[in-house]
């Protein structure tokens, strides 16, 4: 019966007019009615939708309303301290039996099971499967022992500190020392200044176990409480779980008020200016600080579309000026933000070069200007509302197809913060009702309540480095001023209506045609050599996903051309296509679901793109253009080559940078090709060297294969085919890619990096090498990887409390040669650094020796499994399996293998690759250290 109703609703709406629009605004938005909503007798929300996207999963969520802001003197960091015990002791699970469960399903901690401390709230994540009657019990077992059953064990407790204290130090850098030289300006006169969620390390430290506790007491409770449970289920069985746990929870007799801080409105600009020697960017950013508005409405609704008109076009506008010659900024946009609840921000940020800060700063102040005196164009309003509509229009076709994750968000943002969740149905019936009335005077008249003067915010973050003095306050100000003050023209609204391909190529035809009927696939070969491969699915309604490739690659430039060669789709790319520049064709794109991007990599060049059906025609036309129609555009490369420069220049200020580049030169051992880039590298790269290297790459079409993925039909695809993909130039050159020799060191190289003020370090162990390429070795490589993971996790971070998180990925590459690598990285302080590295070879010397114990061996097959489940859904998987078997010249069957590479993850297996591949005579130790510090 709602359905119906909203649908008459858009119906008058639609037909009404601006009048009917008017009367309607003051309407309640109702909630989804897909969404099965309850208010428990203990005031527990419950949001409960049957969704089979991916199947065989549910995503389900407990939602606390509580944050740091809520924290006493004593208490600053506890409630994400909080957070963390919740995964070491509940009430049905001890210490890290929880952890182990999940792990046992095929899940994994932190995508699968996670949780997240802000300002204001609490949310904790769990993705299960559904296809079994026991797991779905138990894992609200979990959520019931989160909202009242943590144990918060002593010991757990100090030994959690370490992993929080970690989880703080990973954080220190240049950009949390500005920001926190910036909060008290951003959060002036409110509470929410000192209340930072990662807390203060003194008291993470030493707070004693009932402070904690008394956070936990004082705000976990239920009418503070939301459970979300979306997924492939049943919704009454679902629903009876949730009321016959949580119906049980009990509010504290005299519960403590859950108070809301708010943040003053300054009635002058506020500036903040921070500086680092450790920072890699010049920002600045005009903040306005917005009034709160109830929500909820249509009227509200129908105003929040007004405003993302109004930053759309704004941002257009910015984003051309960024391909001028001697451009203001690297970047810049406008964007809406919620940093704290009570705090809506809108806010106009850019990146600038060195010594730019004013003129970035004017250039931003002068556009938001240049609306409010002179507005947008009607022709900006008009490709506004066809990309609104065609998103709303996309979203709608895929509604079958959404992601249980993606209405998770709906429904936390509907709880904590009244905004509607009316389902997509409605919202598209809305902007079709609401977006042809909006008109130019609303939009502009929004901008202009929305920049003034009150509430106002400034922001500057720089390099401090000799020579580079950023502006006060007071100048700042005078910028702003003087923007406000002068003379500036209207925007002038250039576009270019003609055909997108001027001279349309002689269509080809195909010559072969082959049916796989196992995979559901067809191939194509062309009159030209292009082979086709279409594989259709119903994944979902409006994606086509593209992928082509073609031997070769940077390889085949000259070593004093790479870098222009390795760039050249970037470059070449910023000068649009055809008879259009990169502004004028995306204006001419306006409303049109369709994207192609060129490549470059080593040993190949190739397209990746992704389409509507609806828009398959002008995404051929892309395609061709891609291939035959580049466009150097010199004052676009001008633009980005002094963006570039000012980037690279600074780049070198940070650690972390520091660290990643000498890891590569090790690994390379200092190939000229991978060498890190310089101001005089970004000098010296040539468009004409890349323009001409880009058309060498994409001239011969007849060793190019073209992959399509997803909701296509092959009858509706074959003239498009043959005319756009068989009028490609063929020369039939028939060329390799180039074996640069660039291979990693034997034997055991270590190398120390010493820079940065904070303490903290970060360690990368690396194994590599020659590898002998199977299935099965390359399996048995990457459960040796997943093992490790699972147990260097637990050593190093749960047991040692020595670290926030262990990374292990393992890779194999077969071009230009078979070879792997085996990396283990991880942050600590770095007194503990050796200690912990100790740690780890202690755990592979476990795996070469023994292997696997038996828990966490099935926890790598059943993730195997699980992952394969939800992968044979996806187009991309689809799309990248077709592609690496046509380049490696493997069959494509085993994609399909329910199963995966499970059977393969045996025990000696892993030993074996183990055994084989980390030895411990054969590796790299990369370890950053701060200045003047030794572990």
């Amino acid at each position: 019966m709602r359905a119906a109703r909203l649908t008459c609703l858009a119906l008058v709406l639609l037909s009404g007019g601006a009048a009917a629009q008017q009367a309607d605004t003051a309407r309640t938005l109702p909630l989804d009615p897909a969404v099965r909503y309850a208010r428990l007798e203990n005031g527990l929300q419950v949001y409960i939708r049957v969704n089979t996207q991916p199947e065989k999963r549910a995503e389900l969520r407990l939602v606390v309303n509580a944050g740091s802001v809520l924290e006493d003197d004593d208490q600053r960091g506890l409630a994400h301290f909080v957070e963390h015990m919740a995964f070491n002791g509940t009430a049905r699970f001890q210490k890290q039996a929880l952890v182990d469960f999940i792990e046992g399903l095929g899940m994994r901690f932190g995508a699968h099971l996670n949780a997240s401390t802000s300002f204001d709230e609490t949310v904790y994540q769990l993705q299960v499967p559904t296809d079994r009657i026991d797991i779905l019990p138990r894992a609200f077992d979990i959520l019931e022992d989160w909202a009242q059953g943590i144990s918060f064990d002593p010991e757990e407790v100090d030994r959690e500190r370490g992993v929080v204290v970690e989880e703080w130090r990973s954080g220190l850098g240049a950009e949390a020392r500005m920001f926190d030289r910036q909060v008290p300006i951003l959060f002036a006169g409110s509470r929410y200044a000192e209340r930072l969620p990662i807390g203060d390390r003194k008291i993470l430290e030493t707070a004693p176990r009932d402070a904690l506790v008394r956070f936990y007491r004082n705000f976990y409770r239920p009418d503070l409480m939301a459970v979300i449970a979306v997924g492939d289920f049943d919704p009454d069985s679902v629903e009876a779980m949730i009321r016959q746990r949580f119906s049980r929870l009990e509010n504290p007799p005299d519960p403590r008020p859950r108070q809301e801080f708010g943040v003053p409105v300054a009635e002058t600009t506020l500036v903040a200016v921070a500086t680092d020697r450790e920072a890699t960017s010049n920002r600045v950013t005009v903040a306005w600080r917005l009034p709160g508005t109830p929500q909820g409405t249509a009227g509200a609704w129908r105003r929040h579309l007004v405003g993302e008109l109004h930053d759309h076009m704004l941002n257009l506008r910015l984003e051309e000026l960024t391909r001028h010659e001697n451009p203001p900024f690297m970047a810049a946009g406008m964007g809406r933000w919620d940093l704290v609840r009570a705090a809506p921000i809108v806010s106009l940020g850019a990146i600038v070069q060195d010594g730019g800060l004013q003129r970035g700063l004017e250039t931003v102040a002068t556009e938001v200007e240049r609306v409010r005196r002179h507005g947008f164009t009607t022709g900006e309003l008009e490709r506004s509302r066809q990309e609104f509509l065609r998103a709303y229009e996309r979203a709608f076709t895929e509604r079958e197809h959404t992601a249980s994750s993606s209405f998770v968000g709906e429904y936390i943002a509907h709880f904590l913060e009244g905004e509607p969740a009316p389902g997509i149905a409605t919202e598209y019936e809305l902007v079709q009702a609401f977006l042809p009335g909006i008109t130019l005077e609303e939009v502009n008249a929004a901008a202009r309540q929305a920049t003034g003067a009150r509430g106002r915010i400034l922001l500057v973050n720089a390099p401090e480095k000799p020579g580079l003095v950023p502006p006060d306050g007071a100048a700042l100000l005078a910028v702003v001023d003087r923007a406000s003050r002068g003379d500036i023209a209207p925007y002038a609204d250039v576009v270019a209506n003609l055909p997108l391909v001027a001279d349309p190529p002689r269509p080809g035809r195909i010559v072969e045609e082959r049916k796989d009927s196992a995979l559901g696939v067809t191939r194509w070969t062309l009159s030209n050599g292009v082979r086709v491969i279409l594989k259709p699915t119903d994944f979902k309604a409006d994606e086509i996903l593209l992928g082509a490739f073609s031997p070769g690659g940077s390889s085949l430039a000259p070593d004093q051309q790479y870098l222009s060669a390795a760039l050249a789709p970037t470059l070449v790319g910023l000068g649009g296509l055809g008879r259009f520049d990169e502004t004028t064709l995306r204006k001419q794109l306006a409303g049109k679901a369709a994207q192609v991007q060129p490549q470059l990599a080593g040993i190949s060049e190739g397209l990746s793109g992704q389409s509507s059906p609806r828009d398959l025609d002008v995404f051929f036309q892309l395609v061709y253009l891609t291939m035959t129609e580049p466009r150097a555009d010199t004052a676009a490369f001008r633009a980005f080559q002094a963006n570039a420069r000012s980037a690279v220049d600074n780049r070198s200020a940070s650690p972390d940078v520091a660290f990643s580049d000498t890891l590569t030169s090790v690994l390379t051992q200092h190939h000229p090709r991978t060498r890190p880039i310089t101001p005089a590298a970004v000098d010296s790269l040539d468009l004409g060297h890349a323009y001409r290297f880009y058309r060498e790459r994409f001239a011969d079409a007849s060793d190019f294969t073209f992959v399509l993925v997803g909701a296509l039909n092959v009858d509706s695809i074959r003239p498009l085919a043959e005319r756009w993909l068989g009028g490609l130039p063929a020369l039939r050159r028939n060329e390799r890619w180039r074996d640069l020799g660039i291979t990693p060191p034997r034997g055991v190289v270590e190398r120390t990096v010493l820079k940065g003020v904070e303490p903290r370090s970060r360690t990368q162990l690396v194994f590599s090498g020659p590898f002998e390429y199977s299935r099965a070795s390359h399996a048995a490589l990457r459960g040796a990887a997943s093992v490790l993971d699972i147990r260097l996790r637990e050593v190093l971070r749960e047991a040692l409390g020595g670290t926030y998180g262990v990374s292990v990925s393992s890779n194999v590459s077969r071009l230009p040669r078979p070879e792997y690598s085996f990396s283990i990285g991880f942050g600590s302080a770095p007194e503990r650094v050796d200690e912990l590295v100790r740690a780890v070879f202690v755990e592979i010397d476990s795996l070469r020796k023994h292997g696997p114990n038996d828990r966490d061996l099935a926890k790598v097959v059943e993730t195997e499994v699980r992952s394969r489940e939800t992968n044979l859904r996806q187009n991309s998987y689809w799309l990248s399996q077709l592609l690496s078997a046509e380049q490696m010249g493997d069959s494509p069957v085993r994609a399909a293998d329910p199963r995966g590479d499970a059977d393969l993850l045996t025990r000696d297996a892993i030993r074996a690759a183990a055994a084989r591949w980390l030895d411990p005579a054969n590796y790299i130790r990369v370890t950053l250290l701060p200045e003047r510090s030794t572990p």
